[in-house]
């Protein structure tokens, strides 16, 4: 698959990842570092 089409495991943990975020679980570097991590 092109990476530009995650799969639905991707979204669900960019999902995860957003709401850890946005309840201040994560930090916005954590954050940012995880997702770069996901998206390879």
């Amino acid at each position: 698959a092109p990476a530009a089409a995650p799969s639905k495991d991707v979204t669900a943990e960019l999902q995860k990842l957003a709401d850890l975020h946005k309840s201040g679980v994560l930090t916005d570097q954590e954050f940012a570092a995880a997702k770069q991590k996901l998206l390879g």
